[in-house]
């Protein structure tokens, strides 16, 4: 080995955390330890049952594109296809699980495969077709997003039909080059920035800054994970609902140090949710009327997350907010596949 690769090597290793150089040379990052059954119940025990009765047939488009990144990590075409049996059922896909992490869960397979109630789900790669903007209640996008002038425009004319977005991870970046951040921000919320947004892989403290709301409902304090967060990210805060946080280093552009983190960190988003305009549509309400909602979960970075209970309440119950719909009506899917010790 060359003194120029050791030298970059030795760098690396000092920089950067045990996980983020565990990922950038392809050695595998350990899934972290199940959650109990009992403390997943006693969330859900918290929230309401919606009535089967009264729930609307359900449009959704899950959005992906072709894997990037190495094990276990930012794996869309494996999330689009499992997520919509999770969603839709056997009749949504072919897939046998519907966790993403790991094998099948030896029991329950025909629950666990049932999907939710007067749910419909559709597919598309890198973004939805003509048709599904003009069917679909709500769209959830885990992908990089090649954000541009026309994609912009097609959001925002389904929101403004009372649509609901949701932005999964890599999809609130904007691309490199790309002269758009306070349009996209302005749309969604808030969106990465090239040069200005940074990343640290490892274990995120997740904190409910939310409690009140519907969607944090019998949620811990504190949610202890293993991803990656993004920060800071442009846009205006005082416009999104902040659920839940993680104490990120000061950026040096904020600390006014050149080169170095400040010693001071600061709470940044990571679960949000957002709306302009009047409000949106009520469950009750014709389709189109009012605005629409976006919901958006900056974390998603591993595979095993997608199957942390916990994770899956925030999502899913986000998810249903952003369709206005009951934030619960998913809340039946959040144990199904998911990582839950045995026997308690």
């Amino acid at each position: 080995m060359s003194k120029k690769i050791i030298t970059i090597v030795t760098f690396l290793a000092v920089v950067l955390s045990a996980q983020t150089v565990s990922s950038v040379f392809g050695a595998e990052v350990q899934a972290p330890q199940p959650r109990s059954r009992s403390e997943v119940q006693a969330v859900l025990a918290k929230a309401p049952k919606p009535a089967k009765r009264d729930l609307r047939q359900l449009d959704i488009v899950l959005v992906a594109f072709k894997k990037d990144h190495g094990l276990n990590e930012h794996d869309y075409p494996l999330w689009q296809k499992r997520w919509s049996v999770l969603l839709g059922g056997q009749e949504a896909g072919q897939e046998k699980q519907v966790n993403l992490y790991g094998p099948a869960p030896e029991k329950q397979r025909e629950k666990v495969l049932a999907g939710a109630p007067n749910v419909r789900v559709s597919t598309a790669d890198g973004w939805p077709s003509k048709e599904q903007f003009k069917t679909a209640e709500l769209i959830v996008a885990f992908c990089y997003i090649q954000w541009d002038g026309q994609k912009m425009q097609d959001l925002e004319e389904f929101l403004s039909r009372g649509g609901g977005f949701v932005l999964l991870h890599p999809a609130v970046i904007v691309p490199q080059g790309m002269d758009i951040t306070d349009q996209l921000a302005k749309l969604i919320g808030l969106a990465w920035e090239y040069n200005y947004t940074r990343w640290r892989h490892g274990e995120v403290a997740l904190k409910i800054a939310a409690q009140e709301h519907p969607i944090c409902l019998g949620l811990p304090d504190t949610i202890h994970l293993l991803d990656e967060a993004y920060w800071p990210l442009k846009g205006d805060r005082s416009k999104v609902t902040v659920l839940a946080t993680s104490d990120e280093a000061v950026s040096p552009a904020l600390s006014q140090v050149e080169g170095k983190d400040s010693e001071q960190t600061k709470p940044e988003p990571m679960f949000y949710a957002y709306q302009s305009g009047p409000p949106p549509r009520l469950a009750s309400q014709d389709a189109g009327a009012g605005k629409g909602r976006v919901f958006s979960c900056i974390l998603g970075h591993y595979t095993w997350t997608f199957d942390d209970p916990y994770f899956r309440i925030l999502l899913l119950r986000g998810m249903a907010w952003a369709a206005g719909e009951s934030p619960y009506r998913f809340d039946q899917l959040v144990t199904r596949g998911a990582l839950i010790g045995k026997g308690r």
